[in-house]
């Protein structure tokens, strides 16, 4: 999603380079009261010293605007003192106006006469560095050296290193090294050099071996400075993203309470660029019992750990407190939009913030769509649609954002929804071959060759020769022209019922929509009182757009004489994650007797299904169906599957389930049905399928545990295991081999709770396309 805000950086820099301020002498030895000089100004309006010692005494407490005032107001004046332009200028650098301090110097100091003190050109050398005129501050810097000022050679070095002359500031530092070897500020200055020239490595050996001389000399050196060089050289290591280093020179001050609140700041930010989201949120909580006074970027560093770590609703938290506190950057909106969405709870303001976002302009419209990507990979598709429709309504003439969404749909799955997006995007100017060619790949892969075959024949004319085309191309000549299915099964089970069961299926397309199909089966069904087999000879087709699809059989079949039947089944998809089932059916019911009476059923059956995100779907089916010996039945059916892992290696998912039917009739004309016709029919349960996959193969397992019964017998308890092994040969070739074994209670057979034989199963299937 989320990328590393620039402001979570922009604290940390005010760390480095903090030396390049000096203070500077202006008054030296014991000073007057600050209200004994206001007293003196103000009764000696004309006195131009006391007024220029009043705006020092101001300065030094903090007070620059007035200071500044005063200074502005004597410099206005011909004749005054050259000490007042050296004190304008070092408070005008006090007060971080350089600018003004490096005027004063340039049209008041540079040519004067007088030597201007050194504790001028310290200043505004610092204020020239400040305004990264390197080259100005290393010139006066140099000027003070030869002076004989040795203290501003650190600074002269630094200003070389910035001028990229690296050499040459190497060769300051190695003095100073060699001359001041129990110096940490040339450490200091060392290090930053080589960060500056890329050399992470390098800084972080100089600021280990000053850490070194601290620790064997720890008398030397005051517990401050020690406090400084870690703060710094941390500072300096997350800028250079030498996170890990930076966590270490930080740990021993966090870990003995001596880090100031800058530095936890830091510690945090370091554990989250380094990717310990745990570890940071762990950190901070301890630290920090009440975030809300901690500088900001330390709280977008934990808010940001909170999001990464995958825990929105306390980051909603903090990046609330950012906005109580200050006007939110973008960014914060950002990730707070963000935060709302993926905690699932309050998507409405969630929505508000991102229209807010994208309203803003096309670049960050760009990003939300990082963020709608994220929502697709996560399977919470509903978020990832309703960012990317908020984005075309206000930019509906970008063909870049309307791609990216139709990747996303493509790449998630939701090929009926890509090839809608596809086909809005090819109404664009400059959409093309993209539009069409993803029309071509998502049309082919539902097996609408009608739009594919459409979309192919615009590409082939003005694009013949682009790759997108070629692609295409490939995609739709290697389309589906029809497939066999051959299987058997044989199944038997506590009642005495067995059935075997062999059929060949074949299907060939005659049409860029439309099947003919054709298939031969037989079924060998017995129970405790005979046996019989049908026989079945069926022919059909199959209708397929990207909206539907059709197919009808039309079977015969065979024992003592001929059963005409039909079987119909149709999908209407709402959009990938919805559709309706609804099938109509008129089949012999499979049971010896009801064959020997020529008994056939006329079954309807409506379902609708929805799948949430990638991991859940649901079903729920109403049935009803009428025998031909007058007999009625009706019920319904509810599922529910949840994918729990869903990787490379493996899928593992539990399931539920419960139906229920109800026979009209337990007699009929006074006697029993030959078939079961119980008064209800109930069974529920839950279960747990997984299966492990190969390169060419795969592995499934699932245990169902069931209960059922037939009113009014009572409930017994059935639990399954299946085993299936599926074998890939090659593109057009596969193999399914399942076996099952059930168990159940006695307890509607009079014969006890121990459990005892339910049922049994063995099903092989070979599947051949073309």
């Amino acid at each position: 999603m989320m990328q590393v805000k620039a402001a979570l950086l922009g604290a940390v820099l005010s760390l480095c380079l903090s030396n390049t301020t000096q203070a500077a002498p202006a008054v030296a030895g014991m000073q007057p009261s600050l209200a004994l000089l206001r007293q003196n100004y103000e009764e000696q309006r004309g006195n131009w010293q006391a007024a220029q010692d009043y705006a020092v005494a101001l300065a030094r407490d903090g007070q620059y605007e007035p200071a500044l005032a005063i200074f502005e107001a004597l410099s206005e004046y011909a004749g005054v003192q050259k000490t007042m332009w050296f004190d304008y200028a070092v408070v005008a650098c006090w007060a971080g106006d350089y600018a003004t301090a490096v005027r004063i110097y340039e049209n008041q100091l540079l040519h004067m006469s007088q030597a201007v003190p050194d504790y001028v050109r310290v200043n505004v050398a610092s204020a020239y560095f400040k305004l990264e005129r390197y080259n100005e501050a290393w010139q006066l810097y140099h000027r003070l050296v030869q002076d004989g000022n040795q203290k501003v050679r650190l600074w002269e070095a630094e200003s070389l290193a910035y001028m990229g002359k690296n050499e040459e500031a190497d060769i300051v530092y190695e003095t100073l090294l060699t001359e001041q070897p129990d110096n940490l500020e040339v450490y200091s200055g060392k290090a930053r050099l080589l960060f500056l020239r890329g050399d992470a490595i390098g800084a972080v050996a100089v600021i280990d071996k000053a850490l070194a001389l601290i620790d064997g000399s720890k008398e030397k050196y005051p517990v401050q400075s020690m406090l400084s060089l870690r703060g710094e050289m941390a500072a300096q290591c997350i800028r250079n993203e030498e996170y890990h280093h930076a966590v270490i020179l930080l740990r021993p001050t966090i870990q003995d309470g001596s880090a100031t609140i800058q530095m936890q700041c830091d510690y945090i930010l370091a554990l989250f660029l380094n990717g310990d989201y745990k570890t940071a949120i762990t950190e901070a909580e301890r630290l920090w019992p009440d975030y809300r006074s901690i500088p900001v970027y330390g709280r977008r560093a934990l808010a940001d750990s909170y999001l990464r770590y995958n825990l929105p609703q306390q980051a909603i938290g903090v990046y609330r407190s950012i906005w109580d506190d200050e006007e939110p950057l973008l960014s914060d909106k950002h990730s707070l939009a963000y935060s709302y969405l993926l905690s699932g709870k309050n998507k409405r303001t969630g929505m508000e913030l991102y229209t807010e976002i994208i309203n803003t302009g096309i670049e960050q419209a760009m990003n939300v769509t990082y963020d709608a990507n994220i929502f697709f990979e996560m399977g919470r598709h509903e978020a990832g649609k309703n960012l990317y429709h908020t984005i075309i309504n206000t930019y509906p003439e970008n063909v870049i954002i309307g791609q990216r969404f139709a990747v996303a749909l493509y790449n998630s799955g939701l090929l009926r929804e890509a090839c809608e997006q596809y086909e809005a995007l090819a109404a664009l100017p400059d959409a093309q071959p993209v539009a069409a060619g993803g029309i071509v790949n998502s049309a082919v892969t539902v097996g609408d060759y009608r739009a594919a075959r459409s979309a192919l024949k615009k590409l082939n004319g003005e694009y013949s020769t682009n790759p997108v085309v070629a692609q295409a191309a490939g995609r739709f000549d290697r389309r589906l022209q029809g497939d066999m299915y051959s299987s058997f099964s044989s199944s038997s089970d506590y009642k005495g019922n067995e059935v075997r069961t062999g059929q060949i299926i074949g299907e060939q397309r005659l049409g860029d929509r439309f099947f003919a199909l054709a298939g031969v089966a037989a079924s060998r069904i017995s129970d405790n009182d005979g046996a019989d087999t049908l026989k079945t000879f069926s022919v059909g087709g199959r209708y397929v757009d990207m909206k539907h699809t059709a197919q009808l059989w039309l079977d015969q079949s065979r024992n003592n004489g001929t059963l005409n039947g039909y079987r119909f089944a149709g999908n209407y998809y709402f959009g990938e994650h919805s559709w309706l089932d609804f099938a109509a059916n008129r089949v012999p019911v499979a049971d010896v007797q009801a064959l020997e009476n020529r008994i056939m059923m006329t079954e309807y059956q409506l379902g609708f299904n929805r799948q949430v995100g990638t991991r859940d779907i649901a079903g729920v089916t109403a049935t009803t169906a009428n025998y031909s010996d007058s007999n009625h039945r009706n019920g319904f059916s509810l599922e529910w599957e949840h994918i729990m892992v869903n990787n490379a290696k493996k899928t593992l998912s539990w399931f539920s389930y419960f139906g229920r039917d109800n026979y009209k009739k337990q007699e009929i004309n006074g006697v029993e049905p030959v078939y079961e016709s119980p008064e209800t029919r109930e069974s529920y349960g839950a279960g747990l399928r997984q299966r492990w996959h190969y390169p060419k193969h795969y592995w499934e397992t699932s245990l169902d545990l069931g209960w059922g019964r037939d009113r009014p017998e009572p409930i017994d308890f059935n639990p399954t295991v299946r085993l299936e092994y599926g074998c890939t040969f090659s593109r057009n070739q596969a193999l399914v081999i399942g076996a099952g074994y059930g168990l159940r209670t006695g307890y509607s057979t009079g014969t006890g709770g121990k459990p005892q034989f339910a049922d049994r199963q063995i099903d092989i299937s070979y599947y051949f396309t073309w």
